[in-house]
């Protein structure tokens, strides 16, 4: 799998919000790097890490779009609630079931995350970003 590499096509023209998303993007790059069999403990913390970002991550950006009136904020919301809940079944099965959950599983919903959800939809609040007081 041909991993993704942070480019301005991922920005939304906001710091916090890139800075957000460039560490989605180092994570990636950290599942790309672990090998399923032998890393186990280190996976178990990186999908702890994931689950745990998501929130923050996911909590971050939709009180942004509530300050800046972005109108779609439901329709935004309920694909992070799809996409934590992904990331929160992962974490919550790796412990008692390693085997239904690889570092490419991971890394695969982490990938179509980005090619689909940073680079479409979140764009498409940045306009309402840039008008912000």
């Amino acid at each position: 799998m041909e991993i993704v590499e942070w480019s301005d096509a991922y920005s939304v023209g906001n710091v916090l919000m890139d800075a957000h998303h460039r560490v989605f993007f180092q994570m990636v790059k950290e599942f790309s790097e672990a090998p399923d069999q032998d890393m186990r403990a280190t996976m178990q913390q990186q999908i702890a890490f994931l689950a745990e970002y998501v929130i923050m991550h996911l909590a971050a950006e939709e009180s942004l779009m509530r300050e800046a009136g972005y109108p779609d904020i439901d329709k935004h919301k309920a694909l992070h609630d799809a996409f934590a809940h992904k990331v929160h079944a992962a974490r919550d099965a790796f412990p008692t079931d390693q085997g239904s959950v690889s570092a490419e599983v991971i890394l695969q919903t982490m990938q179509d995350w980005f090619l689909n959800h940073i680079r479409d939809e979140d764009r498409k609040y940045a306009p309402y970003l840039r008008h912000r007081p």
